[in-house]
Protein backbone atom coordinates (compact mmCIF):
# COMPACT_ATOMS: atom_id res chain seq x y z
CA UNK A 1 0.00 0.00 0.00
CA UNK A 2 2.74 2.21 0.85
CA UNK A 3 4.45 1.65 -2.47
CA UNK A 4 1.01 2.48 -4.22
CA UNK A 5 0.20 5.74 -2.68
CA UNK A 6 4.34 6.89 -3.70
CA UNK A 7 3.55 6.22 -7.16
CA UNK A 8 0.30 7.93 -6.45
CA UNK A 9 1.85 10.93 -5.50
CA UNK A 10 4.88 10.84 -7.84
CA UNK A 11 2.06 10.73 -10.62
CA UNK A 12 0.19 13.54 -9.29
CA UNK A 13 3.94 15.37 -8.65
CA UNK A 14 4.87 14.57 -12.22
CA UNK A 15 1.71 15.82 -13.55
CA UNK A 16 1.57 19.01 -11.51
CA UNK A 17 5.58 19.64 -12.65
CA UNK A 18 4.07 18.91 -16.61
CA UNK A 19 1.76 21.76 -15.88
CA UNK A 20 4.05 23.95 -14.78
CA UNK A 21 6.29 23.43 -17.46
CA UNK A 22 3.54 23.35 -20.28
CA UNK A 23 2.80 27.06 -18.74
CA UNK A 24 6.34 28.23 -18.33
CA UNK A 25 7.14 26.88 -22.14
CA UNK A 26 4.22 28.98 -23.27
CA UNK A 27 4.82 32.23 -21.74
CA UNK A 28 8.45 31.68 -22.67
CA UNK A 29 7.11 30.76 -26.56
CA UNK A 30 5.07 34.04 -26.04
CA UNK A 31 7.58 36.23 -24.43
CA UNK A 32 9.95 35.21 -27.31
CA UNK A 33 7.16 36.11 -29.96
CA UNK A 34 6.96 39.57 -28.62
CA UNK A 35 10.59 40.34 -28.34
CA UNK A 36 10.68 38.81 -31.69
CA UNK A 37 8.20 41.59 -32.74
CA UNK A 38 9.78 44.66 -30.56
CA UNK A 39 13.49 43.51 -32.30
CA UNK A 40 11.52 43.88 -36.13
CA UNK A 41 9.93 47.42 -34.95
CA UNK A 42 13.50 48.23 -33.23
CA UNK A 43 15.27 47.59 -36.45
CA UNK A 44 13.15 49.59 -38.48
CA UNK A 45 13.03 52.52 -36.38
CA UNK A 46 16.88 52.02 -35.88
CA UNK A 47 16.99 52.35 -40.06
CA UNK A 48 14.61 55.27 -40.05
CA UNK A 49 16.44 56.97 -37.13
CA UNK A 50 19.87 56.67 -38.46
CA UNK A 51 18.08 57.86 -42.29
CA UNK A 52 16.55 61.32 -40.43
CA UNK A 53 19.30 61.76 -38.53
CA UNK A 54 21.64 61.48 -41.49
CA UNK A 55 19.22 63.98 -43.91
CA UNK A 56 18.84 66.58 -40.52
CA UNK A 57 23.34 66.22 -40.54
CA UNK A 58 23.16 67.15 -44.48
CA UNK A 59 20.91 70.07 -43.73
CA UNK A 60 22.16 71.19 -40.86
CA UNK A 61 25.59 71.43 -42.30
CA UNK A 62 24.18 73.10 -45.77
CA UNK A 63 22.79 75.74 -43.50
CA UNK A 64 25.89 76.31 -41.57
CA UNK A 65 27.81 76.39 -44.70
CA UNK A 66 25.33 78.90 -45.92
CA UNK A 67 25.45 80.63 -42.51
CA UNK A 68 28.84 81.09 -42.30
CA UNK A 69 29.71 81.25 -45.67
CA UNK A 70 27.93 84.57 -46.66
CA UNK A 71 29.62 86.68 -43.49
CA UNK A 72 32.61 85.57 -44.51
CA UNK A 73 32.29 86.92 -48.21
CA UNK A 74 30.23 90.11 -47.03
CA UNK A 75 32.96 90.90 -43.75
CA UNK A 76 35.67 92.25 -46.57
CA UNK A 77 32.82 94.85 -48.53
CA UNK A 78 33.29 97.60 -45.60
CA UNK A 79 36.94 97.16 -45.36
CA UNK A 80 37.17 97.42 -48.86
CA UNK A 81 37.16 101.58 -48.66
CA UNK A 82 40.68 101.16 -46.74
CA UNK A 83 43.90 102.01 -48.90
CA UNK A 84 45.58 99.39 -47.18
CA UNK A 85 43.45 96.27 -48.37
CA UNK A 86 45.95 94.06 -50.69
CA UNK A 87 44.51 91.77 -53.21
CA UNK A 88 46.37 89.22 -51.40
CA UNK A 89 44.49 89.76 -48.38
CA UNK A 90 41.17 89.42 -50.23
CA UNK A 91 42.17 86.15 -52.08
CA UNK A 92 43.48 84.83 -48.20
CA UNK A 93 39.99 85.83 -47.27
CA UNK A 94 38.49 83.73 -49.96
CA UNK A 95 40.27 80.87 -49.28
CA UNK A 96 39.74 80.90 -46.00
CA UNK A 97 35.81 81.17 -46.29
CA UNK A 98 36.10 78.47 -48.87
CA UNK A 99 37.37 76.45 -46.14
CA UNK A 100 35.28 77.44 -43.16
CA UNK A 101 32.18 76.80 -45.42
CA UNK A 102 33.49 72.97 -46.04
CA UNK A 103 33.99 72.29 -42.57
CA UNK A 104 31.45 70.38 -40.83
CA UNK A 105 29.35 70.79 -37.86
CA UNK A 106 31.85 69.38 -35.88
CA UNK A 107 34.41 71.12 -36.80
CA UNK A 108 32.53 74.29 -36.94
CA UNK A 109 31.86 73.96 -33.05
CA UNK A 110 36.18 74.68 -32.68
CA UNK A 111 35.81 78.49 -32.33
CA UNK A 112 33.54 78.31 -29.07
CA UNK A 113 34.85 81.81 -28.29
CA UNK A 114 32.69 83.92 -30.70
CA UNK A 115 29.02 81.66 -29.61
CA UNK A 116 26.94 82.19 -26.40
CA UNK A 117 27.69 79.73 -23.06
CA UNK A 118 23.86 78.76 -23.70
CA UNK A 119 24.96 77.00 -26.94
CA UNK A 120 28.45 75.56 -25.69
CA UNK A 121 26.30 74.21 -22.82
CA UNK A 122 24.13 72.63 -25.49
CA UNK A 123 26.54 71.28 -27.29
CA UNK A 124 28.68 69.32 -24.57
CA UNK A 125 25.32 67.71 -23.25
CA UNK A 126 24.38 67.09 -27.34
CA UNK A 127 28.37 65.67 -26.74
CA UNK A 128 27.20 63.81 -23.53
CA UNK A 129 24.15 62.40 -24.89
CA UNK A 130 26.10 61.37 -27.60
CA UNK A 131 28.57 59.13 -25.72
CA UNK A 132 25.33 57.72 -23.75
CA UNK A 133 23.56 56.81 -26.64
CA UNK A 134 26.46 54.90 -27.99
CA UNK A 135 27.23 53.30 -25.04
CA UNK A 136 23.53 52.35 -24.48
CA UNK A 137 23.20 51.14 -28.07
CA UNK A 138 26.36 48.73 -27.32
CA UNK A 139 24.65 47.46 -24.00
CA UNK A 140 21.97 46.74 -26.16
CA UNK A 141 23.57 44.96 -29.10
CA UNK A 142 25.25 42.82 -25.41
CA UNK A 143 22.14 42.46 -24.33
CA UNK A 144 20.55 40.99 -27.22
CA UNK A 145 23.55 38.64 -27.45
CA UNK A 146 23.26 37.48 -24.34
CA UNK A 147 19.84 36.91 -24.45
CA UNK A 148 20.24 34.72 -27.94
CA UNK A 149 23.12 32.92 -25.99
CA UNK A 150 20.65 31.80 -23.29
CA UNK A 151 17.53 30.84 -25.57
CA UNK A 152 20.40 28.52 -27.44
CA UNK A 153 21.49 27.03 -24.27
CA UNK A 154 17.50 26.99 -22.97
CA UNK A 155 16.91 24.75 -26.07
CA UNK A 156 19.55 22.49 -25.30
CA UNK A 157 18.26 21.88 -22.13
CA UNK A 158 14.93 21.24 -23.41
CA UNK A 159 16.24 18.36 -25.53
CA UNK A 160 18.18 17.17 -22.68
CA UNK A 161 15.06 17.06 -20.71
CA UNK A 162 13.11 15.30 -23.07
CA UNK A 163 16.06 12.95 -23.98
CA UNK A 164 16.14 12.05 -20.32
CA UNK A 165 12.03 11.84 -19.93
CA UNK A 166 12.41 9.45 -22.84
CA UNK A 167 15.38 6.92 -21.19
CA UNK A 168 13.27 7.41 -18.12
CA UNK A 169 9.97 6.34 -19.36
CA UNK A 170 11.71 3.22 -21.03
CA UNK A 171 13.56 2.02 -17.92
CA UNK A 172 10.38 2.25 -15.92
CA UNK A 173 8.74 0.17 -18.79
CA UNK A 174 11.31 -2.30 -18.46
CA UNK A 175 11.23 -1.97 -14.52
CA UNK A 176 7.46 -3.06 -14.73
CA UNK A 177 7.81 -6.15 -16.76
CA UNK A 178 10.64 -6.86 -14.73
CA UNK A 179 8.38 -6.84 -11.58
CA UNK A 180 5.76 -8.75 -12.91
CA UNK A 181 8.36 -11.27 -14.14
CA UNK A 182 9.64 -11.47 -10.48
CA UNK A 183 6.25 -11.78 -9.21
CA UNK A 184 5.28 -15.01 -11.47
CA UNK A 185 8.66 -16.34 -10.52
CA UNK A 186 8.06 -16.15 -6.75
CA UNK A 187 4.42 -17.62 -7.20
CA UNK A 188 5.90 -20.85 -9.36
CA UNK A 189 8.34 -20.89 -6.60
CA UNK A 190 5.89 -20.94 -3.80
CA UNK A 191 3.96 -23.88 -5.81
CA UNK A 192 7.14 -25.91 -6.41
CA UNK A 193 8.18 -25.72 -2.63
CA UNK A 194 4.08 -26.64 -1.77
CA UNK A 195 4.78 -29.88 -4.07
CA UNK A 196 8.27 -30.58 -2.81
CA UNK A 197 6.90 -30.29 0.90
CA UNK A 198 4.34 -32.38 0.12
CA UNK A 199 6.60 -35.32 -1.56
CA UNK A 200 8.62 -34.98 1.07
CA UNK A 201 5.67 -35.85 3.66
CA UNK A 202 4.96 -38.59 1.70
CA UNK A 203 8.33 -39.97 1.44
CA UNK A 204 8.44 -39.94 5.37
CA UNK A 205 5.32 -41.85 6.14
CA UNK A 206 6.28 -44.38 3.08
CA UNK A 207 9.36 -45.14 5.58
CA UNK A 208 7.54 -45.02 8.79
CA UNK A 209 5.43 -47.95 7.35
CA UNK A 210 7.81 -49.46 6.19
CA UNK A 211 9.44 -49.74 9.36
CA UNK A 212 6.29 -50.59 11.71
CA UNK A 213 5.08 -53.52 9.49
CA UNK A 214 9.23 -54.55 8.78
CA UNK A 215 8.65 -54.43 4.78
CA UNK A 216 11.58 -55.08 2.15
CA UNK A 217 11.94 -52.17 -0.83
CA UNK A 218 12.23 -54.14 -3.56
CA UNK A 219 13.93 -52.53 -6.51
CA UNK A 220 13.30 -52.78 -10.54
CA UNK A 221 15.89 -54.24 -12.76
CA UNK A 222 16.28 -53.43 -16.13
CA UNK A 223 13.93 -56.14 -17.73
CA UNK A 224 11.32 -54.84 -15.49
CA UNK A 225 11.53 -57.79 -13.00
CA UNK A 226 11.39 -57.76 -9.10
CA UNK A 227 15.10 -58.31 -7.51
CA UNK A 228 14.11 -60.44 -3.93
CA UNK A 229 17.21 -61.03 -1.21
CA UNK A 230 16.21 -64.41 -1.13
CA UNK A 231 18.36 -67.29 -0.15
CA UNK A 232 19.29 -69.91 -1.69
CA UNK A 233 18.04 -73.58 0.09
CA UNK A 234 20.33 -75.65 -2.00
CA UNK A 235 23.08 -74.10 -1.09
CA UNK A 236 22.39 -73.47 1.79
CA UNK A 237 21.71 -77.70 2.19
CA UNK A 238 24.88 -78.28 0.21
CA UNK A 239 27.03 -76.22 2.71
CA UNK A 240 25.08 -78.62 5.59
CA UNK A 241 26.88 -81.81 4.00
CA UNK A 242 30.41 -80.58 5.01
CA UNK A 243 28.84 -79.93 8.55
CA UNK A 244 29.49 -81.95 11.88
CA UNK A 245 26.78 -83.61 13.14
CA UNK A 246 26.84 -80.85 16.60
CA UNK A 247 26.94 -77.90 14.17
CA UNK A 248 24.39 -79.50 12.22
CA UNK A 249 22.11 -79.68 15.68
CA UNK A 250 22.89 -75.88 15.82
CA UNK A 251 21.70 -74.85 12.33
CA UNK A 252 18.56 -76.71 12.65
CA UNK A 253 18.25 -74.66 16.15
CA UNK A 254 18.68 -71.52 14.16
CA UNK A 255 16.47 -72.63 11.26
CA UNK A 256 13.46 -73.60 13.67
CA UNK A 257 13.78 -70.22 15.69
CA UNK A 258 13.96 -68.36 12.15
CA UNK A 259 11.00 -70.58 11.37
CA UNK A 260 8.95 -69.39 14.20
CA UNK A 261 10.06 -65.63 13.71
CA UNK A 262 8.18 -65.84 10.10
CA UNK A 263 5.55 -67.69 11.46
CA UNK A 264 4.85 -65.18 13.99
CA UNK A 265 5.06 -62.21 11.44
CA UNK A 266 3.27 -64.91 8.22
CA UNK A 267 0.63 -62.94 9.42
CA UNK A 268 1.46 -59.34 8.47
CA UNK A 269 3.54 -60.36 5.31
CA UNK A 270 0.97 -62.37 3.69
CA UNK A 271 -1.45 -59.50 3.50
CA UNK A 272 1.06 -57.91 1.42
CA UNK A 273 0.66 -58.76 -1.98
CA UNK A 274 4.18 -58.81 -3.94
CA UNK A 275 2.31 -56.72 -6.71
CA UNK A 276 1.04 -53.70 -4.87
CA UNK A 277 4.57 -53.83 -2.89
CA UNK A 278 6.15 -53.68 -6.58
CA UNK A 279 3.38 -50.47 -7.39
CA UNK A 280 4.54 -49.21 -4.22
CA UNK A 281 8.48 -48.97 -4.84
CA UNK A 282 6.89 -47.69 -8.60
CA UNK A 283 4.95 -44.83 -7.21
CA UNK A 284 7.97 -43.89 -4.69
CA UNK A 285 10.23 -43.78 -7.43
CA UNK A 286 8.51 -41.50 -9.62
CA UNK A 287 7.72 -39.80 -6.23
CA UNK A 288 11.60 -39.18 -5.74
CA UNK A 289 12.28 -38.57 -9.62
CA UNK A 290 10.05 -35.86 -9.04
CA UNK A 291 10.86 -34.35 -6.36
CA UNK A 292 15.22 -34.13 -7.70
CA UNK A 293 13.27 -32.21 -10.77
CA UNK A 294 11.48 -29.87 -8.31
CA UNK A 295 14.61 -29.32 -6.20
CA UNK A 296 16.23 -28.56 -10.26
CA UNK A 297 13.30 -26.40 -10.50
CA UNK A 298 13.19 -24.59 -7.08
CA UNK A 299 16.94 -23.67 -7.58
CA UNK A 300 16.70 -22.47 -11.10
CA UNK A 301 13.84 -20.46 -9.79
CA UNK A 302 15.70 -19.03 -6.70
CA UNK A 303 18.98 -18.27 -9.38
CA UNK A 304 15.89 -16.29 -11.35
CA UNK A 305 15.09 -14.78 -8.23
CA UNK A 306 18.16 -13.90 -7.17
CA UNK A 307 18.94 -12.54 -10.48
CA UNK A 308 15.35 -10.27 -10.98
CA UNK A 309 16.22 -9.02 -7.32
CA UNK A 310 19.84 -7.38 -8.88
CA UNK A 311 18.28 -5.81 -12.12
CA UNK A 312 15.18 -4.64 -9.22
CA UNK A 313 17.57 -3.00 -7.57
CA UNK A 314 19.73 -1.44 -10.30
CA UNK A 315 16.68 -0.08 -12.12
CA UNK A 316 15.57 1.47 -8.76
CA UNK A 317 19.03 3.15 -8.63
CA UNK A 318 18.45 4.39 -12.34
CA UNK A 319 14.78 5.80 -11.43
CA UNK A 320 16.30 7.45 -8.80
CA UNK A 321 19.38 9.00 -10.41
CA UNK A 322 17.04 9.81 -12.74
CA UNK A 323 14.77 11.30 -10.53
CA UNK A 324 17.42 13.34 -9.49
CA UNK A 325 18.76 14.53 -12.98
CA UNK A 326 15.25 15.35 -13.43
CA UNK A 327 14.96 18.04 -10.94
CA UNK A 328 18.20 19.36 -11.08
CA UNK A 329 17.12 20.07 -14.64
CA UNK A 330 14.03 21.40 -13.87
CA UNK A 331 16.08 23.87 -11.42
CA UNK A 332 18.75 24.78 -14.02
CA UNK A 333 15.46 25.24 -15.96
CA UNK A 334 13.77 27.44 -13.74
CA UNK A 335 17.36 28.96 -13.31
CA UNK A 336 17.59 30.30 -16.87
CA UNK A 337 13.88 30.99 -17.45
CA UNK A 338 14.54 33.71 -14.04
CA UNK A 339 17.77 34.95 -15.81
CA UNK A 340 16.15 35.30 -18.95
CA UNK A 341 13.27 36.89 -17.52
CA UNK A 342 16.49 39.30 -16.16
CA UNK A 343 17.90 40.59 -19.19
CA UNK A 344 14.62 40.78 -21.06
CA UNK A 345 13.36 43.50 -18.15
CA UNK A 346 16.95 44.91 -17.97
CA UNK A 347 16.90 45.27 -21.97
CA UNK A 348 13.03 47.18 -21.97
CA UNK A 349 14.83 49.56 -19.50
CA UNK A 350 17.78 50.22 -21.75
CA UNK A 351 15.06 50.63 -24.44
CA UNK A 352 13.14 52.87 -22.53
CA UNK A 353 16.35 54.89 -21.47
CA UNK A 354 17.49 54.41 -24.74
CA UNK A 355 14.09 56.23 -25.83
CA UNK A 356 14.61 58.75 -23.36
CA UNK A 357 17.86 59.52 -24.60
CA UNK A 358 16.85 59.98 -28.16
CA UNK A 359 14.19 62.20 -27.56
CA UNK A 360 16.69 64.48 -25.60
CA UNK A 361 18.82 64.37 -28.34
CA UNK A 362 16.06 65.27 -31.06
CA UNK A 363 14.87 68.31 -28.49
CA UNK A 364 19.07 69.29 -28.08
CA UNK A 365 18.96 69.30 -32.05
CA UNK A 366 16.27 71.17 -32.22
CA UNK A 367 17.05 73.57 -30.02
CA UNK A 368 20.16 73.60 -31.73
CA UNK A 369 19.10 74.49 -35.02
CA UNK A 370 16.62 77.03 -32.99
CA UNK A 371 19.54 78.87 -31.93
CA UNK A 372 21.70 78.84 -35.23
CA UNK A 373 18.86 79.52 -36.49
CA UNK A 374 18.69 82.99 -34.70
CA UNK A 375 22.36 83.83 -34.44
CA UNK A 376 21.96 83.44 -38.10
CA UNK A 377 18.99 85.88 -38.21
CA UNK A 378 21.12 88.75 -35.37
CA UNK A 379 22.78 91.35 -37.48
CA UNK A 380 26.41 91.04 -37.47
Amino acid sequence: MENAGNIGSRRREGKKYAVEDEALDRIAKEAEARLAQRRAARAEARELRLRELEKQQQDQENEEEKQFGTPAFAEPSPRAAAPTRTPLSRTGALSSAGQFSRRSSEDSTTDDSALPANVREMRAELKELDEKFRKAMITNAQLDNEKATLTFEVELMKDKYTELEETHTQLSKEHRKKCTEYEQLKKVATKLQEEVKALRALLQERDALIQEYGLVVVGEEENGEADIPVKDEDDEFADMDDLTPRKIAVKKALLSQEAADLLSKGAAQDSLDYDRQKEQNKTVNEYKFRVQKAEAEVSTLQANVARLDALSARYRTQSEELEKSEEELKSEKRKLQRELRDAQNRLEELETTNSHLIKRFDKLKNARSTLLKDLSQDPA
